[in-house]
């Protein structure tokens, strides 16, 4: 089978390690929705990949399909770095806890831009209060996604996800028990 070419632009969910000198990451992209990349070398001191693939990274990406094989970048490109999320607790938390839900609901493989869209704008921005600024995005998110009214999370949007995720958003989201 011949190697398919691809360029998209992505938001990096988070990232693992993966060989010696290797990550998979996990991106969510404009054009193909959640996928996995093999991010060859990009561990090495001396690798241009890895600060590009920094995670909250809006960058724009090529990679290469082989067959079955996990798809494998040819090149990063920052758009804009969010690193503010990691510079004080409050924000890092709200991050962490919205690409896990991202990342848990979300299935591989299904592109919808206007989730693309719906995520960029809200990891681009700055808020004054970051808890009810998350709170917002899922509601939001799973309006999106079909689990809430446009207006807010009830108790019986949670309860139409799969119990496993419904339990891991209250966890990460104990005012939502109420």
């Amino acid at each position: 089978m011949a190697s398919e070419y691809f360029k998209t632009e992505g938001l990096v969910m988070k990232k693992f390690l993966w060989g010696e000198a290797d990550f998979l990451v996990r991106v969510l992209t404009r054009d193909f929705g959640k996928i996995d990349i093999l991010a060859k070398g990009a561990r090495k001191t001396n690798s241009k990949l890895n600060s590009h693939l920094d995670v909250l990274n809006h960058i724009r990406l090529s990679f290469i399909r082989n067959g079955d094989n996990i798809p494998t970048f040819t090149d990063a490109d920052i758009l804009s770095a969010n690193g503010r999320w990691f510079a004080d607790a409050v924000s890092f938390k709200v991050s962490g806890k919205i690409t896990r839900v991202l990342d848990m609901v979300v299935p591989i493989g299904v592109a919808d831009e206007v989730l693309f869209f719906l995520a960029l704008g809200f990891f681009g921005r700055e808020y004054p209060d970051m808890e009810k600024a998350s709170l917002n995005f899922l509601s939001s998110f799973l309006a999106h996604e079909g689990y809430s009214e446009a207006v807010g999370i009830s108790q019986s949007s949670l309860e139409s996800l799969p119990h496993n995720v419904s339990e891991a958003i209250i966890k990460l989201w104990p005012v939502l028990m109420i």
